[in-house]
């Protein structure tokens, strides 16, 4: 019997070893992705005064607390701490209340002030996190994944749009793929001017260039395999770089009540 139960105990151990992702903790994210195909239109605009009063969205904010990262897969990782940031930023628009930007000052029109980013007000898996706590100190030191710089979203009009879905183990690589190429190729990514022969980026590669050029060498050499066939061919006229202006106006769909 004893023989037995050890035989049983060492095919479970080589099950576990050749497939440990089957026995990976799962954090579930579908209240969060039900609130964002609910709350955020097509433009990335999002309902900040529905989403406080769902109580879905305050029952995932609650689950985020005591979340088990350690037991994760990678991937789940990854995806968990793009879920966090993007909810710990909608959580403080909602509770700070701001009029016209997360940024703004108390002199009208000038949005320079960092706090919204750096306070530390929720506790995720067991720490009281910033949103730049989420971004420095874990996504971008352990994960070392320039993309999530379009999948972290900081509720202005320059950063990408937020997206109609969370983010999970399952479609985080696909989905991060899928975003960078989308916010690359638009207005708010690349913009040519052919009279000056000149291409417009986002500050995001001027503010993040070290984590492009960690990455793939530079950030040109970063944004080609994304670029649309247009943006390539104008490349080879060997255009200056330029930055666009970033907008750091809310995201909101309506004034926050």
């Amino acid at each position: 019997m004893i023989k037995k139960l050890i035989a049983f105990m060492f095919l479970i151990l080589i099950a576990f070893s050749a497939n440990p992702k089957a026995y990976a903790y799962t954090f579930d994210h579908s209240r969060f992705d039900q609130i964002l195909k609910h709350y955020v239109n097509d433009k990335g605009l999002v309902d900040y005064n529905g989403i406080a009063k769902d109580p879905r969205f305050s029952e995932y904010m609650a689950s985020l607390k005591t979340a088990q990262t350690d037991k994760m897969t990678r991937d789940g990782r990854l995806a968990f701490w793009i879920d966090a940031y993007n909810a710990v930023t909608i959580d403080k628009v909602i509770k700070w209340k701001p009029k016209k930007s997360v940024r703004e000052t108390p002199i009208p029109g000038v949005w320079t002030s960092t706090k919204f980013f750096t306070s530390r007000e929720n506790i995720v898996a067991g720490r009281k996190l910033s949103q730049d706590d989420i971004e420095n100190d874990i996504l971008r030191k352990k994960f070392k994944d320039p993309r999530i710089h379009f999948a972290i979203i900081c509720a202005s009009l320059g950063c990408p749009p937020l997206p109609r879905f969370a983010y999970t183990a399952e479609n985080v690589q696909t989905k991060l793929d899928e975003e960078t190429r989308k916010y690359i190729n638009s207005p708010r990514g690349t913009r040519i001017d052919r009279a000056n022969n000149t291409l417009f980026l986002s500050k995001l590669f001027d503010w993040y260039a070290a984590d492009f050029k960690a990455k793939s060498g530079s950030v040109m050499n970063f944004i080609r395999p994304y670029l649309a066939p247009e943006t390539l061919e104008f490349l080879k006229q060997n255009p200056k770089i330029k930055y666009i202006y970033y907008n750091w106006a809310l995201n909101a769909q309506a004034p926050l009540q």
